[in-house]
């Protein structure tokens, strides 16, 4: 086998310059895209890297995993109403609670209506907390919308840590269904 000995665009990324090449067959790898096993560097074909596959789900197990879904993420609100100094733990509960139920009732399937399915019923349980945060500090819609820009700016520095702790709860749910 004829091959040039300098460096050669890598298979998977031809904008990249790479000398390494596959120790099975010779294909041109990057640094990138190479995998590392017990006889020297390969080619992600011949290393054997393949993704599982996501089987779809039926939709009674859908349902059934959307309802316990949604159970999690009320309790969680209402939980969230009496204490809102625990909001870190609470998102924690939330993004694990929620994505656990879902894996259970559908026998730890992963796909990604199982990832949207999760962050749907994420979205309910963060937004029904800030409904029944805003009934338990008597804010009413009239209230917020009538504050001067000081108040909004004040408002918007508090919420960045709520934003953060959301962020949690749909990492959470998208990383254990992909």
């Amino acid at each position: 086998m004829e091959f040039s000995t300098g460096q050669v665009p890598c298979s998977y990324h031809p904008d990249v310059l790479t000398g390494l090449r596959c120790t099975r067959c010779a294909k041109p790898i990057c640094p990138l895209c190479s995998v590392r096993t017990p006889v020297g560097l390969r080619c992600p074909d011949c290393a054997g890297v393949r993704s599982m596959g996501t089987i779809r789900t039926s939709s009674d197990a859908l349902f059934k995993a959307a309802l316990g879904g949604l159970a999690v993420a009320v309790l969680v609100a209402v939980l969230w109403r009496f204490f809102p100094a625990w909001q870190f733990y609470l998102s924690l509960a939330l993004g694990f609670g929620v994505v656990e139920t879902v894996a259970w009732a559908t026998n730890n399937k992963r796909g990604r209506d199982l990832q949207i399915l999760s962050m749907v019923l994420v979205t309910i349980g963060l937004v029904l907390s800030r409904v029944l945060l805003a009934d338990r500090y008597e804010i009413s819609w009239e209230s917020v919308s009538a504050m001067s820009d000081f108040a909004m700016r004040r408002l918007q520095l508090q919420l960045m840590p709520d934003l953060l702790f959301a962020a949690l709860a749909y990492i959470i749910a998208w990383v254990r269904f992909r």
